[in-house]
């Protein structure tokens, strides 16, 4: 069994949680903006405001905590793939250092 990361794929991961992080603060926009009612048109529904404002209040904790989980999830990816393409250069520095160099023929110019 052998363990590969690709870095682009876990930049391309990164970006998309880097999307949702903005999703959910369009999402809470939208919730902010048409989610309340005015005094004028709670009418019957008046009723159960109190319950709505609750709802409300709760769904924009939760676009909160997905927005910091995809937020900081995003960043972090970025982090691990910045890592393991450090951790590749070093092992391959390390290899082609083993190897004898090459004479090069310097070039001519006839």
């Amino acid at each position: 069994m052998s363990f590969r990361v690709e870095p682009q794929a876990l930049r391309t991961y990164a970006a998309h949680l880097a999307d949702a992080h903005q999703g959910t603060d369009v999402a809470k926009r939208y919730v902010n903006q048409y989610g309340e009612f005015s005094l004028h048109e709670r009418g019957l529904i008046g009723v159960i405001a109190p319950g709505h404002r609750h709802l409300l209040a709760a769904l924009n904790d939760l676009l909160g905590r997905l927005g910091n989980l995809t937020g900081g999830s995003g960043e972090a990816l970025s982090h691990v793939a910045a890592g393991y393409e450090r951790s590749d250069l070093r092992a391959q520095s390390a290899i082609d250092a083993t190897y004898p160099a090459v004479p090069r023929p310097s070039p001519s110019r006839d």
